[in-house]
């Protein structure tokens, strides 16, 4: 019999010796029965062939003709040992693939749907087929019918029989450049440097991640993904950990110095969320985790830093002026008593974004730097009015106090505590003296209301804008007019200038 067109997808051996070895046709056993991996279908089969042709070469093409779909690559070939299935043949962690399984899975899912399954490769050329072996019964096992001949390079898969999808959106080799946003190395370098990318989901049909150039999920988000610097679970489905895929994400931001694609990731982490999506309560910029840049050698949270300006203004354009990135709600009330306004954003992203961001710690910190060089008038360089305002703050200070006394009050010069605030008075925690600034003590009432409020801090042992403090302020106004109409300030009062 000659044989010109394609073998039947089930062949038993007798027929195999009748009438293709003949022709010059060995028979191979590849081994999995036709019933594995029944969840593959049409899209998994040619995602693995194109998976195998990038690995090649780093790109492939693809075509219809009268008999169905060909998928090529320009790479060296594949050998006949290739389709035979044993242990896992583990990829470098650089490939696409990782078992080297694909080709043959892809192979029987194919042939098991009804299709042919031709290829020619450098050398040789095969046909897919399924062996019928009968041991108690019938089973076919995959197999393939190889004779020397084929092409002078590369490899070429023919599907025939199949005018469906070629799936192309689904490999980010055949985007165009515009749909690349950012992009940023991720921690791959050998062989060649790979770089995560910020794809425009216009141009992938939605919002989508992809794994080393392969389509892998759906998200819910503004953008696109494709990443590397993860592994993938087997199936190809999904990331073998959801924690290393989220992390990669982050390695890609911090790598973006667009100022409109920082204000849309700010929105995203922000806390509540200004733009809801899947990555903004999951991305993660851990330091440790994302660890280096594979061929620099950088830490990824160093391009953070180097960006701080863009960051800042992207920042500061989002919320406003006076927002600083909260790092503890305990300092919410110092920060906004400074003049400013904390905001939260997920903790994955807190650290690394402080780098860069100024945060509530950073506003304290710089506060009470400038309160350092705060100092304190001799009473002997103070006006009459001053110094008869201080004695009387001293007065207050003294007969006030529900428990132990001040240590002393005095007139100083006290810097700004920030850029949007002057600073009326001080108290020290560990001194527990009281500090007026020269200005107030020029008016009664200003010098009343200043040792109050710092007298307070001393009575509560907390800060401003607190309910505790503001209590205790009520509290000491109230005894302060008691005594007052008690007489006990009336000496004092003659020199006051209210």
């Amino acid at each position: 019999m000659v044989v010109n067109s394609a073998p039947p997808k089930t062949l038993t051996l007798e027929e195999y010796r009748r009438d293709w070895q003949p022709q010059g046709w060995e028979l191979i056993t590849i081994g999995p029965t036709s019933t594995w991996r029944q969840e593959w279908g049409e899209w998994e089969a040619i995602r693995d062939i194109v998976q195998n042709a990038l690995d090649e070469t780093d790109s492939y093409q693809y075509g219809f003709d009268t008999d169905g779909l060909w998928i090529s690559d320009r790479g060296k070939g594949v050998a006949v040992a290739d389709f035979l299935l044993g242990p896992a043949k583990l990829k470098p962690d650089y490939a696409r693939g990782k078992f080297g399984e694909g080709m043959k899975i892809s192979a029987l899912a194919l042939v098991r749907m009804g299709y042919d399954f031709h290829v020619e490769t450098v050398g040789r050329e095969l046909w897919v087929i399924f062996l019928e072996q009968r041991v108690n019964g019938s089973v076919d096992t995959l197999a393939a019918l190889w004779r020397p001949d084929g092409i002078r390079g590369g490899t070429r898969f023919h599907i025939i029989g199949y005018h469906g999808s070629a799936y192309a959106e689904n490999f980010t080799t055949n985007l165009r450049k515009s749909a690349i946003l950012a992009s940023g190395p991720s921690p791959l370098g050998e062989p060649v440097r790979r770089f995560n990318q910020l794809l425009d989901p216009a141009y992938t049909d939605g919002p989508k991640v992809y794994a080393r150039d392969i389509y892998m999920k759906d998200i819910e988000s503004i953008y696109s993904y494709n990443l590397w610097g993860f592994d993938m679970a087997p199936d190809r489905h999904g990331p073998k950990s959801e924690e290393d895929m989220w992390t990669d994400m982050g390695r890609l931001w911090c790598c973006v110095t667009n100022l409109d694609l920082m204000r849309n990731f700010l929105r995203m982490v922000h806390l509540p969320s200004d733009l809801p999506t899947d990555e903004g309560y999951r991305i993660s910029m851990n330091h440790w985790s994302m660890g280096l840049d594979g061929v620099t050698g950088k830490s990824f949270s160093e391009y953070v830093e180097e960006a701080a300006p863009a960051w800042e203004k992207a920042w500061k354009l989002n919320f406003g002026e006076d927002a600083v990135i909260r790092t503890s709600d305990r300092w919410d009330n110092m920060v906004k008593h400074l003049g400013y306004t904390p905001h939260s954003v997920t903790i994955n992203v807190q650290n690394t974004l402080s780098a860069a961001i100024t945060t509530d710690r950073n506003i304290i910190d710089a506060s009470t730097e400038r309160l350092r060089d705060a100092e304190i008038i001799p009473d002997d360089k103070l006006t009459a009015t001053q110094l008869a305002h201080l004695e009387l703050a001293r007065a207050i200070a003294d007969k006030a106090h529900t428990g132990k006394p001040v240590r002393g009050v005095f007139a100083s010069l006290i810097p700004p505590a920030s850029d949007r605030v002057r600073t009326a008075g001080m108290y020290g925690q560990n001194t527990q003296e009281i500090y007026i600034d020269l200005s107030q003590l020029d008016y009664g009432h200003k010098t009343v209301d200043t040792v109050i409020h710092e007298l307070a801090h001393h009575t509560s042992g907390d800060e401003d804008l607190t309910e505790s403090h503001a209590n205790h302020m009520t509290r000491l106004a109230s005894y302060v007019v008691s005594l007052t109409h008690e007489g006990r300030f009336d000496e004092l009062m003659q020199g006051v200038t209210w």
